[in-house]
């Protein structure tokens, strides 16, 4: 028996999800479709079938754990993503959704404020309850990734619970016992890239004695009180690949593969060419090995195809591999540890690229020439601050220095 979904975009049904009795996915836009849910599958008459549905209606859903325990919630396979989609796809990255039947506007019904001690609820109710399925009456929410985190809608300083026509507008991060300090070092890399590249915002709160991470959404924006969304895809929906396989070790994307997206889709190529180039430069710089296909987006807005603000920074390499892999998720010059990279690969990273190396070199170093002070000001500032204090921002700043010196020194 096939099933279906309508897929939202911007509020407007876009097209249809279907489901054969194989299990494989099709998508059909409708013949009055507007916008394209994904470059890779413009606006058209005939249907997609599974080669294009499947890689980005996957990557929609949450990976790991909290995939896990949705499934078990709702009693339906981990492994099919149209069941998923179904429970939890009300409020989907970027700017889709999907529903069985017709949403029903809400936009003018009075919001439900979250206070602190829901808050704090919900926090000590991760990861057992991801993505708020925890609480009654639950919003059909997906976020994709492995951490576990839930998002809410923000509006004048106070938590709001999102429904059909309140998007969320920040996500929460909370802290995992398996990686000490992991709040404060996603916190510190994204104020450091919010100095340096020009990202979106991030704080660290605490509520009841409970800290989390909250990220503003790069993905939203709000105009007159009214929160509008802004459609994304990451690279593995636009390279057409699935979730599972997100690493280049895995048949993921590789550097050349995003790269060579980046100037065939994107309406400023010479800007966001630079910006993606930096982006990878960063990651080495703090030594964030998992900067995988799925943690670079692009924005379709205003009717422009945009590469997305850097998120999901963190030093991965700020922990031992006993821990933490330290492979990384997309290789250097064929090297898969940055320990092992330096001047030379990046040079010929450029060089692959069709870049001039040497000019690439010089934007490059002149970009990150003061990344270090930056860094050490950035330490000095967040420690200043009892709730902020940590010891892991030496450990970062440490890689930061030999980093540094290694590829611009050398």
């Amino acid at each position: 028996m096939s099933r279906k979904l309508n897929v939202y975009l911007h509020g407007q049904k876009t097209g249809v999800l279907s489901e054969d009795q194989q299990g494989y996915l099709s998508f059909q836009y409708e013949q009055d479709a507007k916008f394209p849910l994904s470059v890779r599958m413009p606006i058209r008459s005939n249907a997609y079938d599974k080669l294009y549905a499947e890689p980005f209606f996957d990557n929609l859903i949450p990976e790991g754990d909290g995939l896990n325990i949705i499934a078990q919630k709702f009693s339906i396979s981990d492994k099919n993503t149209f069941s998923i989609l179904d429970k939890i796809g009300g409020d989907c990255a970027g700017a889709v959704s999907l529903y069985e039947d017709t949403p029903i506007n809400n936009f003018d019904d009075p919001l439900l404020e979250i206070n602190e001690d829901i808050i704090a609820h919900i926090i000590k109710g991760l990861p057992e309850n991801p993505l708020l399925t925890g609480i009654q009456n639950a919003p059909r929410l997906s976020l994709a990734g492995a951490q576990s985190k839930f998002a809410v809608c923000k509006i004048n300083g106070k938590y709001y619970r999102s429904d059909d026509d309140h998007p969320t507008t920040h996500i929460i991060k909370i802290t995992n016992r398996h990686f000490p300090n992991l709040l404060e070092n996603e916190f510190f890399c994204m104020k450091l890239a919010q100095k340096i590249l020009g990202t979106i915002n991030v704080e660290l709160c605490e509520i009841r004695g409970i800290k989390y991470l909250e990220i503003e959404r790069y993905d939203r924006h709000i105009i007159d009180g009214k929160i509008l969304r802004i459609h994304q895809e990451d690279f593995c929906q636009v390279l057409g690949i699935l979730a599972r396989r997100k690493y280049q070790q895995d048949s993921g994307p590789k550097i050349g593969d995003c790269y060579d997206a980046v100037i065939e889709y994107s309406t400023q190529t010479p800007v966001d060419a630079n910006k993606f180039i930096e982006q990878i430069v960063f990651n080495y710089l703090i030594g964030n090995t998992d900067a995988h296909g799925k943690n670079f987006s692009i924005l379709h807005k205003d009717g422009a195809v945009l590469l997305s603000p850097a998120y999901d920074l963190l030093s991965t390499e700020a922990y031992p591999q006993k821990l933490v892999d330290h492979y990384i998720a997309m290789l250097i010059n064929g090297k898969g540890k940055y320990e092992a990279v330096g001047k030379k690969d990046f040079i010929a990273l450029f060089e692959q690229l069709g870049l001039n190396a040497t000019n690439t070199m010089r934007l490059v170093k002149d970009r990150f020439a003061n990344v270090v002070k930056t860094a050490e000001s950035l330490k000095d500032e967040l420690n200043s601050n009892a709730l902020l204090r940590n010891e892991i921002y030496d450990l970062i700043l440490d890689i930061i220095k030999h980093r540094q010196k290694k590829l611009f020194e050398a």
